[in-house]
């Protein structure tokens, strides 16, 4: 009888430490919003429409905003969020989902979002971020 009260006992703890981490592992996953701009490793670029019309804007003068989401070859994503306020491009790169990434939040300026055949870089940028990559589709 007490075997089986152990075995019961360490059969319950380890379907609740199996559970436990399913749950933290589901809680860890991001989900783009419908107007991120994603670059997934396969090359695609969803809403690449939009982030040719923010180049464009940030050319014209207008004020304008997109996040991009850039996924790791591990699958983790990287969050850009570029700013424009007429005057001047703000990058804000939060890298804290990278599980071997810096895990920190930097803002920084730059000039201007380049693009070279299907490449997107952002150049300028104050400190060892120039050029800056930003997607690359196919």
């Amino acid at each position: 009888m007490v075997r089986y009260v152990s075995f019961i006992t360490a059969s319950i703890m380890f379907l609740l430490i199996v559970g436990c981490a399913d749950i933290e592992t589901d809680s860890k996953k991001f989900v783009p919003s419908d107007t991120d701009i994603v670059n997934r490793n396969n090359g695609d670029i969803e809403n690449e429409s939009r982030l040719k019309e923010f180049i464009k804007n940030t050319e014209t003068g207008d004020k304008d905003s997109i996040r991009v989401v850039a996924y790791t070859k591990e699958g983790d994503p990287i969050l850009t969020e570029l700013t424009y306020n007429g005057e001047q491009l703000e990058v804000t790169e939060d890298t804290t989902r990278d599980e071997y990434g810096s895990g920190e939040i930097n803002t920084f300026e730059c000039e201007k979002i380049v693009v070279e055949e299907n490449k997107y870089s952002i150049i300028g940028c104050q400190g060892d971020k120039t050029p800056y990559y930003l997607a690359e589709g196919n």
